[in-house]
């Protein structure tokens, strides 16, 4: 016996194929009207990804660098090293957290610089004008040797610093207290220790804006 059928399902069906065709023809249209829109998401995706996969180089390396130098120690410098590593540690950790808070309320123009992600932003009372990548390396600790002749790396800078001098010119150029710099330069070259770079047109599109007394904070 035939069941009798049902004008109501063949219309959900056909409801249903006509909303996928939209859906369709909708995502082909915006693909067609934007498609310059699209290729930027697109870039941007692979570069943060990029970024993560160069992020996760670094760690690795510097991991390595540590058992390195740790070989290099007897038993008691590694004791000694690993409660001033805790230490510092702790001081680290809320100098970060000061450094956080400090950069969220300041009502006043200044930079932000996120150390583990390499970014860099200008900033004004928790509004961003301005996002930035940068690369980092650490400096080092003058005078102190490892056994194997090798000069231990302190971590980089964190909490809050103040530019002292806006180097302009053809190398502009953030001078810090404490000897750091923010730096123009290209991918290809090798950062200095203790210091940050830029690229050159973040730089120089914001040096205008920076003057002697703005601060800049690490996290």
């Amino acid at each position: 016996m035939t069941e009798p059928h049902d004008p109501h399902d063949s219309n959900d069906r056909r409801g249903q194929s006509r909303g996928t065709d939209r859906r369709r023809e909708g995502w082909r249209g915006f693909r067609e009207a934007y498609p310059t829109f699209l290729k930027i998401i697109a870039v941007v995706f692979l570069f943060l990804v990029a970024g993560d996969m160069w992020l996760f180089y670094r760690r690795a390396a510097y991991g390595q660098e540590i058992e390195r130098l740790r070989s290099g120690m007897t038993d008691a410098e590694r004791r000694k090293s690993d409660i001033v590593v805790q230490s510092e540690q702790d001081k680290v950790r809320l100098a970060i957290e000061l450094a956080k808070r400090q950069a969220h309320f300041d009502p006043h123009l200044h930079l932000s610089i996120a150390v583990d992600s390499g970014v860099m932003y200008l900033e004004r009372d928790g509004a961003l004008l301005r996002v930035m990548r940068v690369a980092l390396a650490p400096a080092q600790v003058p005078g102190f040797k490892a056994k194997n002749g090798d000069t231990t790396a302190v971590t980089l800078p964190r909490g809050q610093r103040t530019v002292q001098q806006v180097i302009d010119g053809d190398a502009p150029a953030l001078v810090l207290n404490g000897d750091a710099r923010i730096y123009a330069g290209a991918d290809s070259d090798a950062v200095a220790a203790g210091n940050v770079r830029v690229d050159s047109a973040d730089l120089r599109a914001i040096l205008p804006n920076v003057s002697a007394g703005m601060s800049v904070y690490f996290y």
